[in-house]
């Protein structure tokens, strides 16, 4: 017997996958993840402006319920300012008959846009109003 003969050679089934397949497969995952990364970027923007205009609503709501109880509206020394991991907000003209509200967008953030509106700053005052509108 040669030494050949004893040669284990593995079916052509069970050896695995080759190089091009791997790079196929690679370029499928890479095409994937490229088409979903900007879809869920936009979604995670939407998620924290509908955060922001929240904290807005319930901001007012407390500043209502202030001016039930006093001459003037609240100003952010007398009523806690919401906080939020990507929105600044403020109050200008409380200690009066009117307020207005504001979120003001920090980081990836600045860029939220809503039909070629961009969504910075998110205000809100007294009377409802609500501006940019399209982003509401």
């Amino acid at each position: 017997m040669k030494p050949r003969d004893f040669v284990f050679r593995t079916p052509r089934r069970f050896r695995g996958f080759t190089l091009v397949e791997l790079l196929v497969v690679i370029a499928v995952v890479a095409i994937l993840v490229a088409l979903a990364v900007p879809s869920f970027s936009a979604y995670a923007r939407k998620a924290k402006r509908a955060e922001a205009q929240q904290l807005l609503m319930n901001w007012a709501n407390n500043q209502e319920i202030w001016r039930a109880n006093n001459p003037t509206y609240a100003d952010s020394d007398d009523l806690a300012v919401p906080t939020h991991e990507v929105f600044t907000f403020t109050v200008t003209g409380a200690d009066s008959a009117a307020y207005t509200l504001t979120a003001t967008a920090t980081g990836n953030q600045v860029n939220d846009k809503q039909s070629g509106t961009t969504c910075t700053p998110l205000t809100l005052d007294e009377s409802g109003a609500k501006a940019p509108g399209v982003c509401w």
